[in-house]
């Protein structure tokens, strides 16, 4: 009824003001402010999902999801290209001597995985805004969920001697904007936030990138 779409079209524009900085040139946004609009909880339009990849040091690795994703369909196009890129670099790994990942150039990963996610920005298609974190290291730096039950268990003892390297990506997106009678609000590029720590080099000082994609 009409006053249903009323309360529809003043909960979509909020959400608009909320987000408007984010669509000039990623050159002028407050990164912190961006980060912390997208953690938010109670903005009911932000999908979020967790994975978890446990690696051997070599090119195997196991994927566990976490328990309370919303909407994986939102997020499902971000976590594909994320596992491509993963398969592809621990194949590819040229160093014997080295850990992929773990002991890799934090900011040419970085700017690995942001070029992936560039070079498939189609698949994208229909997002506005994405937080991406991303924390790797050994198992007994991975910490407990905050919201759940703890991951890694005693009986997985003999699990985590096989996989004892971790990869976590947690993701926030926002959907873009969808107005009444099937109309979008134009923006051409997606406003993308990289956050990546690794346990052993960076501990609570992560890298942080952001571009227009």
């Amino acid at each position: 009824d009409e006053e249903d779409t009323l309360t529809t079209a003043i909960e979509d524009l909020s959400s608009l003001i909320l987000y408007d900085n984010c669509n000039n040139n990623s050159n002028t946004i407050d990164i912190p402010l961006f980060q912390e609009q997208m953690e938010d909880p109670l903005n009911g339009r932000i999908s979020k999902c967790q994975n978890t990849y446990f690696m051997d040091g070599g090119v195997r690795f196991i994927s566990l999801p976490t328990l309370g994703n919303s909407n994986t369909k939102v997020t499902s196009p971000i976590s594909r290209l994320f596992e491509e890129w993963l398969a592809n670099k621990l194949y590819s790994h040229p160093n014997d001597t080295q850990l992929p990942i773990l002991e890799d150039n934090i900011e040419l990963l970085v700017e690995d995985i942001l070029n992936k996610f560039k070079s498939r920005v189609r698949t994208l298609k229909g997002l506005s805004n994405i937080l991406i974190k991303i924390r790797t290291g050994h198992v007994y730096t991975y910490h407990q969920l905050e919201d759940g039950q703890p991951l890694i268990t005693e009986d997985m003892e003999d699990f985590f001697q096989q996989f004892p390297l971790f990869v976590e990506i947690i993701m926030y997106v926002l959907p873009t904007q969808r107005l009444h009678y099937h109309h979008h609000i134009e923006q051409e590029n997606i406003q993308l936030l990289l956050v990546f720590e690794n346990s052993t080099l960076n501990p609570g000082n992560p890298y942080t990138i952001m571009e227009s994609i």
